[in-house]
C-alpha cells in the first residue's frame, strides 16, 4: 500500500478494450491497473465512440451539462469498469462528436476537421464529471494532445473551484501526434469561464 492514498483521473482518447488505434490505450489501461492495485483512487474518462457498447454501461440519469467557450453541450454520461480491475471508466456520450466510425478521422491516417471541438469536450467535461460525482481528484493525468488542455483550464478557468488544490500533469506518449491545428480554433479553448 502507498504511504498516502490518491485520487487520480486519467483523461484520455483511447484505453483498452474500449477503443485502441495504438500503445495509448495499452499505456493508460496498465497504468491505471497498477496504480489501482496499489490502492490508489484510479478513474478514467474518455469519450464514448460508435464502437463501443452502451449494453453492459449504466447510464446516468441526468444529461451532463459542459460548458463550452462558445456555449454548452449536452451530453450522456456512462459507467463502466476496466476488466479485471475495479477501476470505474466514465464515457462522455455526444452522438455530433463521437457517433461516428473512427476515433481521430475515419482512415488510420485521417483526422476529423472538428477533432479540436470533440476533444475540448472531453478535457471540459472531465472537470464536469467529477461535480457530478463529487468526486475531486488529487491529480489531473492528462494523456496526448486530446487532454492537453486538462492543465491549462486546472491553472486559469478552475484555479479558484474546487480544483484548485488539484495537481496536473501531461504526458505525451507519442510526439508524432500533436492534434494541430489553425488559428482559427483558438476561441475554441476559453480562458476563464
Amino acid at each position: 500500500m502507498p504511504s498516502e492514498i490518491r485520487k487520480i483521473l486519467m483523461i484520455t482518447s483511447e484505453a483498452v478494450p474500449f477503443a485502441k488505434t495504438g500503445g495509448l490505450a495499452d499505456a493508460v489501461s496498465a497504468l491505471s491497473s497498477q496504480l489501482g492495485e496499489m490502492g490508489h483512487d484510479v478513474r478514467i474518462i474518455m469519450p464514448r465512440y460508435y464502437s463501443i457498447d452502451r449494453e453492459n454501461m449504466k447510464k446516468f440519469p441526468e444529461p451532463l451539462g459542459i460548458s463550452l467557450g462558445y456555449g454548452e453541450e449536452w451530453t450522456a454520461l456512462y459507467e463502466s469498469t476496466l476488466p479485471g480491475t475495479n477501476v470505474p471508466v466514465y464515457f462522455i456520450d455526444h452522438e455530433g462528436y463521437y457517433g461516428r466510425e473512427g476515433v481521430y478521422g475515419s482512415q488510420p491516417d485521417s483526422a476529423f476537421p472538428d477533432n479540436a471541438e470533440r476533444f475540448n469536450l472531453l478535457c471540459r467535461g472531465a472537470f464536469q464529471v467529477c461535480r457530478v460525482l463529487g468526486w475531486i481528484p488529487d491529480i489531473l493525468h492528462a494523456h496526448d494532445w486530446v487532454a492537453g488542455p486538462v492543465p491549462f483550464y486546472a491553472q486559469t478557468i478552475e484555479r479558484h473551484s474546487e480544483f484548485s488544490e488539484t495537481a496536473s500533469v501531461l504526458t505525451i506518449h507519442n510526439l508524432g501526434y500533436q492534434g494541430q491545428f489553425g488559428a482559427d480554433k483558438v476561441s475554441i479553448f476559453p480562458v476563464n469561464g
